[in-house]
């Protein structure tokens, strides 16, 4: 036997002022692709051939170009139609939240399973693996025999649901019998910032939903949190439970009316967890924190979901801020002109110039006087490294604060970022990174952290983002006393 693998998987912001070009993505093939998707032994050593697509990953940002997608689409296609008299099933690593500029259904991941579908006919089974952060509806798991997301919130267990879900495809190749999943679609959308999975109310969702996969009955369950980044008509929660027999659909259809019911009557556990507050508050508490070493993220600027890294506004607080002699990391700023400049110097050079690609007011420029520390390499990925660009460290005068200049909307969440970039992290009491709440990397190596409500195109406070597409009433823009599920998604 044998199975067709693809990967597909970006996290696509509308309100970014730039689309996603294919140049941008990280492309593989053959054995490359297989092995990026971290799942190669589990189908080889069930004797199982794989057959690779493409591997396409892009950090998070706008919406993707039609010409890249249509590459990519083009290639998943070709590849399927080219290998369909050889191939036993799909395995699918989709994010769920890929919108296409221009696209009628927007989501990347809806096109692309109608297409697969209609190449492969309704029987032959296909299970894909998403990010809790993608929009599911009835229309995707009804193409699908298995789909699972990741739990965790930073996602920790990645790799983990990627391999669980591999596993499963192999245990339904080796034992076929029918397997549609059951799907629950609620009015819920929250932003990732209100949903961390430490944090209740999912920390109770991931018990229910674990306790619910220990009957054998229940073949896989998931919660979606879904994805607000960009309008379209399939935001929203959902509860997929995947029924492992035909006759144990009435079971899960329990299991997944339990979860449902939960979420919703815990709705307002979503909420921000830990400490937050307006810029001027975080860094007032940044710097009130003694000791080393303290994070603020700049969430309105997110790079971990989709923010361009363009902003100034936390840079502009900081140089008005009375810092009481705290040394201050900024990581980063996205400038591709201003990096560029700083490419002609050499480290110890002193530099003139405005950082600030001046799109709005938020990335409004900022005169900069001072040095060039170090010239580094911009790093992303976690365990496959691979470097994307040129980054500069640049020290302000003599203001204490220093600030990291790139050419791409880079998260820095980890030490080998930092130090690819020639800084250590804990040399500084303050670092302020693109982001909401905190990677999982970052946690271990923070003392203090405040989440800095900034204003930009991942904005937390959602109420205020002008939805036109989504279902309504939805929680939390509309005040609801019962639960209606989404029935037409």
């Amino acid at each position: 036997m044998k199975v067709f693998v693809a990967h597909l998987t970006s996290e696509c912001n509308e309100h970014v002022s730039h689309d996603a070009e294919l140049g941008d993505f990280l492309l593989l093939y053959g054995d490359e692709c297989i092995d990026a998707m971290n799942v190669r032994d589990i189908f080889e050593d069930a004797g199982m051939g794989i057959v690779p697509s493409i591997f396409a990953s892009l950090h998070p940002s706008g919406v993707i170009s039609r010409d890249a997608f249509e590459f990519i689409a083009d290639r998943i296609l070709g590849d399927l139609k080219a290998h369909l008299d050889e191939i036993d099933a799909i395995y699918l690593q989709f994010h769920g939240a890929s919108a296409v500029r221009d696209l009628e259904c927007v989501s990347a991941e809806h096109y692309l399973t109608g297409r697969i579908r209609e190449i492969v006919g309704i029987h032959m089974p296909i299970a894909m693996v998403m990010d809790p952060h993608g929009n599911v509806t009835s229309t995707l798991v009804n193409r699908l025999n298995i789909v699972r997301c990741y739990r965790e919130s930073p996602h920790i267990d990645t790799v983990e649901t990627e391999r669980i879900v591999a596993e499963k495809l192999v245990d339904l190749m080796q034992n076929r019998r029918p397997m549609h999943p059951v799907m629950r679609k609620l009015p819920i959308m929250v932003g990732g910032e209100r949903s961390v999975s430490a944090m209740e109310p999912v920390r109770s969702i991931n018990a229910l939903l674990d306790k619910a996969e220990e009957d054998p009955r229940v073949f896989s369950c998931s919660y979606h949190v879904g994805y607000i980044r960009h309008d379209d008509d399939k935001l929203g929660a959902a509860v997929v439970v995947v029924p492992n027999r035909p006759e144990d659909r009435e079971h899960c259809e329990q299991v997944a009316e339990e979860v449902s019911r939960y979420a919703w009557s815990h709705r307002h556990e979503f909420t921000f967890s830990g400490n937050y507050g307006e810029p001027d508050e975080s860094v007032r508490d940044a710097v009130a924190f003694d000791g080393k070493t303290a994070v603020i993220t700049d969430s309105g600027d997110n790079c971990g979901s989709g923010g361009a890294g363009h902003n100034t506004v936390m840079l502009r607080e900081l140089l008005a801020a009375d810092l009481h002699g705290k040394s201050v990391l900024i990581a980063g700023i996205n400038d591709p002109a201003a990096n560029d400049l700083l490419c002609s110097f050499k480290d110890g050079d002193a530099v003139s110039f405005d950082l600030g690609v001046n799109e709005d007011e938020l990335s409004a420029p900022v005169h900069i006087e001072g040095v060039l520390k170090v010239t580094g390499d911009a790093l992303v990925g976690l365990g496959q490294i691979h470097r994307v660009g040129t980054s500069h460290i640049v020290s302000i005068g003599d203001t204490g604060i220093d600030v990291l200049v790139m050419d791409r909307n880079v998260q820095y969440g980890t030490m080998e970022q930092f130090r690819g970039a020639g800084v250590d992290f804990h040399d500084y009491d303050i670092v302020v990174v693109k982001m909401g709440y905190l990677d999982t990397y970052l946690i271990p190596e923070t003392a203090y952290h405040t989440m800095a409500l900034t204003d930009g195109p991942t904005i937390q406070r959602s109420e205020n983002i002008p939805f036109k597409r989504i279902y309504r009433p939805m929680w939390p823009i509309d005040e609801m006393d019962e639960l209606e599920y989404i029935d037409r998604c």
